[in-house]
């Protein structure tokens, strides 16, 4: 009776060890699969693009069998549950994580030992009215990303009081009129001076004004963080000076 006893505690046990296995295996996938998409924001990030959740159904990032709605939605909850970056200038030298490929350690796991967690410590998180943006912090600028995610949401009257106001406080520069022809924006000339009207009769972006250099360059700058004179100065560098002085 006591060996008929052990043996079915002894059938529980490799039952659950069965049991935990399939559970390592399946968070391995599930991880794999993670890592493989977060991969794809940095790749993109590199290459000046936000991504969306929406990108890994398309892509069919999910492990094989998984529903691709839910894995997309359940890695967007795991970023927001662990340490992330903020939406904040970069200060300083960042880290960028480790995947899985570029780290060869993990080869001396065998296929029953769990993975260790993807890192997400470098990935911002953007929200917006038509959804969720997301890029890598270490490998696309602040101004950036904000010009992407403003142009992806269609109002482009708060991208250019936002590019404007985060030059002039970060860096701190005027931003010529000019820049506003090249990627991301590939805006029309007319369209930056219909921007700036617009700007200049609403109250919500009286800071927003305007300077010109020497050879009548327009530049535009925000009041809350620089004053006309210093506006005018960098302006005047910028456009001018700097390329007579290199």
């Amino acid at each position: 009776m006591e060996n008929m006893t052990s043996r079915e505690g002894l059938g529980r046990d490799l039952v659950a060890s069965d049991e935990e296995i399939a559970r390592v295996h399946a968070r391995n996938d599930w991880q794999i699969a993670a890592d493989r998409a977060l991969a794809d924001i940095r790749r993109r990030s590199r290459e000046g693009k936000l991504t969306t959740p929406d990108r890994w159904v398309k892509r069919a990032f999910a492990p094989e069998g998984a529903d691709p709605r839910a894995f997309a939605e359940d890695l967007l909850a795991y970023i927001e549950e662990h340490p992330h970056a903020e939406d904040t200038p970069a200060m300083g030298k960042q880290e960028l994580p480790l995947g899985y490929d570029d780290r060869p350690e993990l080869d001396e796991l065998d296929l029953d030992d769990p993975l260790p967690e993807p890192e997400v410590t470098d990935i911002v998180l953007l929200y917006g009215r038509s959804g969720t943006y997301m890029y890598s912090k270490p490998l696309m600028s602040h101004s950036y990303a904000h010009a992407l995610f403003n142009t992806a949401e269609g109002d482009d009257l708060a991208t250019f009081a936002d590019v404007v106001r985060t030059e002039s406080r970060v860096y701190p520069r005027p931003v010529a009129a000019s820049d506003f022809l090249n990627q991301p924006y590939l805006w029309p000339a007319s369209k930056v001076v219909s921007l700036y009207e617009a700007a200049s009769r609403d109250e919500t972006y009286a800071d927003i004004e305007i300077t010109q250099t020497s050879l009548n360059e327009s530049y535009f700058y925000s009041t809350r963080h620089l004053s006309p004179a210093q506006a005018k100065a960098l302006a005047e560098w910028y456009g001018v000076e700097k390329f007579r002085n290199p």
